[in-house]
């Protein structure tokens, strides 16, 4: 009798722990934001810009999931953290499907990467405003 609340207990967590992995970051600032994230910013931001930017914490979330969560690399790589830092999910916008998702070969670090699609990218940074608008209510 004992072990079938344990069960549900245990798939409760589970399902918790599952619906967190897959959750975008809220950035409370530039020091949260994935190496691959402050790297492209420090590269195509001005001084100016960049300092604008960390004011507006939904802007660098959102910046933040596109440039580091928007994609992942295809199974049965090693993926240095090197070329994580590397990879620039903008420069294959225009590859990006609008409900599909899609494998292109990146030649700067070599890898392939699985874009998302563009209506699982709504749907994240959908996810972003509502986080911010819970945050903000508070």
């Amino acid at each position: 009798m004992k072990t079938t609340p344990i069960f549900f207990a245990f798939l409760l967590i589970s399902f918790v722990g599952f619906s967190q992995a897959n959750t975008v970051t809220l950035i409370q600032k530039f020091s949260d934001c994935a190496p691959v994230t402050q790297r492209l910013i420090q590269a195509n931001f001005s001084t100016p810009e960049r300092l604008e930017l960390e004011k507006d914490l939904l802007k660098l979330s959102k910046l933040n999931y596109v440039m580091a969560q928007s994609y992942r690399f295809a199974d049965g790589q090693m993926v240095l953290r090197s070329q994580r830092q590397l990879f620039n999910a903008k420069a294959y916008d225009a590859y990006r499907q609008k409900d599909r998702r899609v494998t292109v070969f990146d030649s700067t670090t070599g890898l392939y990467v699985e874009l998302f699609s563009w209506n699982e990218m709504d749907q994240q940074l959908s996810q972003l405003d509502r986080q911010f608008d819970l945050v903000s209510c508070k």
